[in-house]
This record gives structure tokens, sequence and C-alpha cells, in this order.
């Protein structure tokens, strides 16, 4: 249990050294109007790597497989065409990963399912009061719309402003957007809830993780 525990903390140390590092290289690569086909290679490594960990673990290794081979596959093909134009790939990149979260958000609020923020802080609450549950179902609503609000952004820079000027929202301010809509969250939620119902910043990661972990467990049935 400690030695899954020790490796589960390097691979997300691993996972966010390669985001620090597609994030360099987007602020670095994106304005420039044409690169090496090293570059280009370089530009796509993290994110395959980054998808083909998810995949595994969420699809299985064939799947994972074929997916880094499409995205090399696809590399090579396009080659000419990456080389002056790198920033689209970032561009695909952020707008996918903001709707990917946005949908993900967003089809919990379907009535038959309970929100992502309300099974959160579930994990942190047991007994979950009505207050409580609106509130949680608010933020995922207000989350949902974060998310495609950065994706439909991006892509209105991407079109009519500076590739700069892209380059800075997409590559440099998202992070810092992200947090800033967490500490917007964070002091709604102290003046909303009542005291035994605010956690700190920090909570929702904290209950992801555990939420995370819970789904790793194996399921023991007992013997008849």
């Amino acid at each position: 249990m400690i030695c899954s525990e020790r490796i589960g903390r390097i691979k997300g140390i691993l996972i966010l050294l390669l985001l620090g590092l597609d994030v360099l290289l987007a602020n670095f690569l994106s304005p420039k109007d044409r690169i090496s086909g090293p570059l280009v290679a370089l530009a796509f490594l993290p994110i395959t790597l980054i998808t083909l960990d998810v995949l595994w673990r969420t699809f299985g290794k064939n799947m994972a497989l074929l997916t880094a081979a499409l995205i090399i596959g696809g590399a090579l093909m396009l080659l000419p065409q990456l080389q002056t134009r790198i920033s689209l790939i970032y561009l695909l990149q952020h707008v996918t990963a903001n709707l990917v979260l946005g949908f993900w958000f967003g089809q919990s609020l379907r009535q038959d399912r309970e929100s992502v923020c309300t099974r959160f802080a579930g994990v942190l609450h047991p007994h979950m009061n009505p207050l409580l549950v609106r509130y949680t179902t608010r933020v995922t609503q207000a989350w949902t719309a974060f998310f495609f609000i950065m994706a439909f952004t991006s892509v209105l820079l991407y079109l009519f402003v500076p590739i700069l000027v892209w380059s800075v929202f997409a590559n440099t301010l998202t992070l810092p957007f992200l947090v800033l809509m967490f500490g917007v969250e964070y002091l709604v939620r102290r003046r909303v809830l009542p005291p035994e119902d605010q956690l700190g910043p920090m909570s929702a990661f904290r209950a992801y993780r555990r939420a995370a972990l819970a789904r790793r467990q194996p399921v023991t049935h007992p013997e008849p």
C-alpha cells in the first residue's frame, strides 16, 4: 500500500512537470512563424505522455497505445503544416481540455445524476443538508460555464487578435484564472454556508483525491 502511494505521488509529480513543460513550450513556440521538426516532436511529447497515462488507466493499454500511435502518425503526416502553424496544436489542446471539463461538469447536472461538486462534497460531508446540495449544484453550474467560456474565448482570440495575445491568454493566464475561480468560490462559500460546511481552499483537491483513491480500491465481495 505504501509503495503504491509512493508511486502515485511520483506519477503525480511527473505529470505536473510535464504540464509545466507543455506550458513553457506553448509560450515559447506559439508566436514563432516556423520551427524545426525536432521542436514539433518536443511540442507533442508532454501531451502525448499525459494522454497515454490517462487512457491507459481509464481504457487499458491497447486504447492508450492506439491513441498515442494516432497522435504520432498524425504529427508526422502534418509535419510541414505544423512547422509553420504549431500554435494550432496548442489551440486544440486548450479548447479540447476546457470543453472536456465543461462537458464533464455539465453532464452531471442532469436530473438523474449527482453533480460533480456535490459528489466531491459528499466525500468530506457524509451527511449532506439541502442547503449544501443546492450550493454545490450551483458551483457545478459555475464551473461548467467557466470552462465553456474559456474555450469560446480562446477560439475568438485565436481568430481575431495577434497570436501573441492569444498565447498569453491560453498559455499564461489559464492557471491564474483557475486560481481566481477557486478564490471567488471560497469567498462566496464563506458568505453563503454555515461554519460547519465551510472547508478550506484545498478541500476540493482533497475530496477529488479521496474519490480517486476510492475508485482505485479493488471491490471485495463477501465469501458465501
